[in-house]
């Protein structure tokens, strides 16, 4: 059967699921360094739509890899992202979400590139609202994290843009993967007393949360900093060199004291977030929590934290959607908004 195409293409994944009937029938998530070889994404646009399950007519995108650091400009970007959707898909026009909540074509997306750039969170929020009228969305991903109020049925979020949402708290740069540690901590606790970090892009929160068991290996899906394994020794290797260090220097024990800290000032990174979002909604704020993302055990935990109700959305989810929701989201509004 015919469905919609939904792609969430950001600079370090790519997201795609496909709807039909309204129901979202497969989702699939592929790591892809965008800022490395861009040249390549209609390629990877293609190989993915390939493996999609069934025949799709119509395409919606949101995109956050605009940001890239292959990009001179957002404009410059969000121009590249739909040149590759036209070279993988020349018989499809693309239907690009944007952040005030509405489907542009192509050209309105060209000429005010900051209407779709990074309007990911925007698709999600609009998707979640339908089932969820007044919560708090959370999706800790594998880079950033997106606080999103819903106030009676609508997005109440108070920025737009990249800067103004993280000056809002709405969007927090920390993530459970690719986060560098030392963006995370200035120091750790080492044998009694404190010990300052590396400024080395020497370990990432996938170390930290692949050795303290919040993941398992195999979700480790990104990069690791040295081109090593994603073992909890080698995560381990990693997350002594924070300190200079090597695990004939440090005990198991030690690495799990770093861990913990480190963890736990993610979370309060996120918390403090939280609670900025709340603030600023006063008696209208919601007292529940939708945590999301690779991270949602990580959601959880702050929101909880925070003094909220989580919830994992997962759950109130169709399987599928969960795993790419903002690929999902796009999709299924694009879906509702022509009736298939």
């Amino acid at each position: 059967m015919s469905g919609v195409l939904g792609w969430d293409i950001g600079g370090a994944n790519l997201k795609l699921a496909r709807v039909v009937e309204g129901a979202v029938v497969s989702a699939i998530e592929e790591p892809f360094a965008l800022w490395r070889e861009p040249g390549r994404l209609p390629e990877a646009l293609s190989r993915l739509a390939a493996r999609a399950d069934g025949q799709w007519s119509a395409m919606a995108v949101t995109m956050t890899a605009e940001l890239a650091d292959c990009f001179a400009t957002k404009r410059e970007g969000v121009a590249f992202v739909l040149d590759a959707l036209r070279t993988a898909f020349p018989g499809c026009e693309p239907r690009v979400f944007g952040v005030d909540g509405r489907f542009h074509d192509a050209d309105a997306a060209r000429r005010e590139p900051l209407l779709v750039a990074a309007a990911n969170w925007a698709a999600a929020a609009a998707f979640v609202a339908r089932q969820h009228g007044d919560a708090l969305l959370i999706d800790v991903g594998s880079t950033t994290t997106d606080i999103i109020p819903i106030i009676a049925g609508r997005v109440a979020a108070h920025g737009r843009t990249d800067p103004a949402r993280l000056m809002s708290g709405e969007l927090v740069y920390t993530g459970v993967l690719r986060s560098p540690v030392m963006s995370i901590v200035r120091r750790v606790p080492l044998r009694g007393r404190w010990c300052r970090v590396a400024a080395e892009h020497f370990a990432i929160a996938a170390d930290v949360h692949c050795w303290l068991r919040h993941i398992p290996p195999e979700a480790y899906r990104c990069e690791t900093p040295d081109g090593r394994g994603v073992s909890r020794r080698e995560a381990a290797a990693r997350i002594a060199r924070t300190v200079c260090a090597d695990l004939e220097m440090l005990s198991p024990r030690d690495i799990t004291r770093i861990a913990r800290h480190v963890a736990r000032a993610q979370r309060a990174r996120i918390v403090a977030a939280i609670r900025q979002v709340l603030s600023r909604l006063s008696t209208v704020a919601p007292r529940v929590a939708l945590a999301t993302g690779a991270g949602a055990f990580l959601a959880r935990d702050a929101a909880a934290a925070a003094g909220l109700d989580a919830i994992d959305l997962a759950a109130t989810l169709e399987p599928a959607a969960a795993r790419a929701l903002p690929a999902a989201a796009v999709a299924w509004l694009l879906a509702e908004e022509e009736g298939r």
